[in-house]
């Protein structure tokens, strides 16, 4: 999903925005996911603004949005950054400032018990040149993979979001980024869990027959690799309109890919889904959520798209209207169980 002002065709158009140690869950059926949690947007917003002004164009989270959503059982945040601010110059110095931001993010959640995923909003470009280009070689994502692990890489409250809705020409060529991504980090020592989306705005739907082939075949030597997909529940998936699916069809949208996870003994993160406040649309949150969690020996978790005081009235969002939770608040509870997989 992009964020208010980006270049999806039909989405908002963005500016682009455990207290014990992680490990990726063991096998057979739990309670809830090790991984439960929304978006909080700020940080990617104004992509066009580069690097914007801190504090009026983007912002970060503030620690009352963590606050709330650990009140209410959720233990993980996707913080969406824009590449370009964390790293200026390719292949250059990560930003001081904009890597203490995220620290800051970092540590605060951690002192909630919440893990952290940081996604790279940009879809697989950088300042609007494809990676895997000459412009924008697979060796450059892989060294700001390398920068951010060397900085990060010993804290396992941090999951490693590679890259949001890659718009790679083709699975296979992001292949070669994602893989060079996986190598940079290794290097470092870091041992972190990986987040790896596919082309074709990650769709969970499409994923098995767009990426499955490609990206089956990475190697991590760790075996740490999540495969992150998103899927929204409007007729055309587009995640843009109030109107959805009917509850099978919401269901069998996630289904091959959850085939495609037992077939390739593989774990999966639903990055990105959402749904309107119109009540037939907040009731397809109980069989999707119920789907993960009863395939939880494959499904790592969620982060639900999305909340932060500047989505204002959107109609997906998570934050409380004036100290009230929203109807899609009220479905999710009964998923955030404080029991461990």
């Amino acid at each position: 999903m992009t964020l208010p002002h980006s270049s999806r065709p039909g989405r908002w158009l963005c500016g682009c925005l455990i207290a014990t140690a992680l490990a990726l869950p063991p096998g057979g059926h739990a309670d809830a996911q090790t991984y439960r949690g929304v978006n909080l947007a700020g940080a990617a917003y104004s992509s066009s603004k580069l690097p914007g002004r801190y504090g009026y164009d983007y912002l970060y989270p503030k620690p009352a949005e963590v606050d709330y959503f650990t009140a209410q059982g959720m233990n993980t945040f996707r913080l969406s950054v824009l590449w370009e601010r964390l790293q200026p110059a390719l292949n250059g110095p990560l930003d001081e400032k904009e890597l203490q931001r995220v620290q800051q993010f970092i540590a605060y959640a951690q002192g909630k018990g919440a893990t952290t995923v940081l996604d790279i909003h940009n879809y697989g470009r950088y300042r609007g040149q494809e990676v895997g280009s000459d412009a924008v070689p697979d060796a450059a994502f892989g060294d700001l993979w390398a920068r951010l692990a060397q900085a990060l890489g010993t804290n396992p409250h941090v999951l490693f979001g590679l890259m949001n809705e890659p718009q790679q020409h083709s699975a296979e060529a992001w292949k070669n980024a994602v893989q060079a991504a996986i190598d940079a980090i290794r290097k470092t020592g870091s041992h972190n869990i990986i987040l790896v989306p596919g082309i074709g705005w990650d769709s969970a739907l499409g994923f098995a027959k767009l990426n499955g082939d490609a990206l089956g075949q990475l190697h991590d030597p760790d075996n740490r690799l999540v495969y992150e997909v998103h899927e929204y529940f409007d007729p055309d998936a587009s995640g843009t309109k109030p109107a959805c699916i009917s509850q099978d069809q919401a269901v069998g949208r996630l289904k091959s890919f959850t085939d495609w996870l037992h077939a390739h003994k593989a774990h999966g993160f639903l990055g990105e889904f959402g749904v309107s406040r119109q009540p037939e649309c907040v009731a397809l949150l109980q069989p999707v959520l119920s789907h993960l969690r009863d395939n939880a020996d494959v499904w790592s978790g969620w982060t639900y798209w999305a909340a932060g005081p500047l989505w204002g009235n959107y109609m997906f969002t998570l934050e409380p209207d004036h100290g009230q939770d929203r109807p899609q608040m009220e479905a999710i509870k009964p998923f955030l169980s404080q029991s461990a997989p």
